[in-house]
């Protein structure tokens, strides 16, 4: 399916600083754009350590900005990342709108900690819709979508205030912009267990801390000798030289300057050893343990979260005891063998397709086509999810949240009722559910209960989404007769059922109740 925007704008940097995981993730999703037929182009400035040559290695576009002033210095307060822009918010504001007035993009996509809403607000009139990548919730957005890959405690009330009520905002892992490798390499991924036959050390490209370091010296204290090591280290990282001399003789360990892509090399280890940062997803995606070390305060948040659903083993921030700790963990884990839960429990949490839910979404539009499949197990998760929404659990009859037993209960019940239940997931061209429909048998007639998925509400999606699914209803049963119950103040359901040609039949102080007969 064609998006119906063409053209993006991603506002990214890298640097020793910044890092690279913005680029990576935000080359990610420009890549599954490309795919699906939108033109991008990047907004950059040339900072230390920059990855603009990276860029249009990809086949994408790099409008440059000046290089950053060696005379100038944040005097910001908020955001705590100001400094990292390179110039002050209104400056850096003005130079993206000269260089986007030669693309004049339909989107553009913020992935930068020192931009906020002022600077997103100076950008508004030049584009159609503003897009936000974060994941520290540390301030306030002028932006139509956000995306926050975090896995975190409460993770929708660190965005209250901060965003406009009307933002579409996407949470979770299940929005991690993976590259499509992973994707492809899920696919052989096996479960880890017993023996640690091959480990992934990477902290980064620098490592600024010597934890590369720190944990080569851990590795070769291990008495077992049959195990192999890929350490990935830029060979500008001061320990570079130190660790090259540290694991000469050694063929069992292998140091690996910048590489394009950690994948290969996690698909093959057992055991990675690493930072607590964006590489997070993409362990988990190819289901590999992990012990980590925080380098940066944003990243706590998510390992702990990640530390207490047991996916990695957090060892704490980086401080002059790390080497003792990273030393007694590895010795425990060779010692004990990886226990195959731990594995499983990676594979659950990301699945590689969060560009492909962020792509359509993005271009989610009343007119997009929808495809009508009978749920499976596998749904029952996503389904709870939806049933608990704040504004599901408002329009329903009983308001209160649906426990996970309950549920389950429910749904199994109604999978094995073939005969008189129907329920369907109404998906994207792309396989991206956007909603569900269930119908339910009542004597001689059908009463209907949906939902439109939570990402794409405000599209005007309900009313076709129905109509799909009713469509799919009658093929193996076409005289039947339909109905539905609306809350009076549903306004919008009740429009979506006369759009349909639903009659009101009854308006009971509760509740309205919409039919419709097929019968010829």
């Amino acid at each position: 399916m064609a998006i119906e925007r063409k053209s993006v704008a991603f506002r990214v940097d890298a640097s020793y600083a910044i890092g690279t995981g913005h680029v990576t993730r935000c080359l990610a999703l420009a890549e599954e754009l490309k795919n699906s037929g939108t033109e991008a182009v990047f907004v950059c400035r040339p900072h230390e350590g920059h990855l603009s040559a990276l860029i249009e290695e990809r086949g994408f576009t790099v409008l440059g900005l000046p290089p950053p002033s060696e005379h100038w210095a944040s005097t910001e307060q908020e955001p705590a990342h100001a400094a990292w822009l390179g110039a002050d918010w209104q400056t850096d504001a003005d130079e993206t709108l000269r260089v986007l007035d030669t693309v004049r993009p339909d989107w553009l996509i913020v992935d930068h900690y020192a931009i906020d809403a002022r600077w997103e607000g100076r950008l508004r009139p030049a584009v159609d819709s503003i897009v936000v990548i974060d994941d520290l919730a540390d301030r306030a957005h002028a932006c139509d979508t956000l995306m926050d890959q975090s896995l975190v405690t409460r993770a929708h009330e660190r965005y209250v205030d901060r965003v406009p009520e009307s933002a579409t905002i996407l949470l979770g892992p299940a929005y991690a912009l993976l590259q499509a490798q992973y994707r492809r390499h899920r696919a052989h991924a096996t479960t880890r267990s017993g023996k640690v036959s091959r480990v992934l050390v990477s902290f980064g490209g620098v490592d600024r801390h010597g934890l590369t370091r720190a944990t080569v010296d851990a590795l070769l204290a291990i008495r077992d000798k049959d195990f192999k090591a890929d350490i990935v280290l830029a060979a500008g990282s001061a320990d570079y030289t130190l660790v090259q001399r540290a694991i000469a003789g050694r063929s069992n360990f292998r140091l690996h300057d910048r590489v394009t892509s950690l994948a290969p090399m996690m698909l093959a280890a057992d055991l990675m050893v690493g930072a607590g940062g964006t590489t997070s997803w993409e362990r988990l995606c190819l289901g590999l343990p992990a012990i980590i070390v925080t380098v940066a305060s944003n990243q706590r948040p998510v390992a702990e979260e990640l530390s207490r659903r047991g996916l990695v083993r957090w060892l704490g921030d980086a401080d002059p005891t790390t080497a003792s700790r990273l030393r007694s963990a590895l010795t425990d884990i060779f010692a004990t063998g990886l226990d195959p839960d731990w594995s499983e429990r990676c594979f659950e949490v990301v699945d590689g397709r969060g560009t492909t839910r962020v792509c359509a979404v993005l271009s989610a539009h009343r007119d997009m086509p929808l495809f009508v499949r009978t749920a499976e197990p596998r749904d029952e998760g996503l389904l709870l999810e939806w049933s608990n929404d704040a504004e599901t659990r408002r329009n329903a009859f009983n308001p209160k949240p649906i426990s996970p037993a309950e549920h389950h209960a429910w749904f199994n019940k109604r999978l094995g009722r073939q005969d008189d239940c129907a329920l369907y997931v109404v998906q994207s061209e792309s396989g991206v559910p956007v909603g569900q429909v269930r119908f339910e048998k009542q004597e001689d007639r059908w009463e209907i209960s949906y939902a439109v998925a939570p990402d794409f509400r405000g599209f005007g999606l309900g009313r076709p989404l129905l109509a799909r699914a009713i469509e799919h209803l009658r093929i193996g049963r076409p005289d039947i007769t339909l109905f539905g119950q609306v809350k009076p103040q549903n306004a919008a359901s009740q429009k979506i059922f006369k759009a349909l040609e639903f009659a009101q039949r009854k308006a009971e102080p509760d509740r309205f109740i919409f039919e419709r007969s097929f019968k010829e």
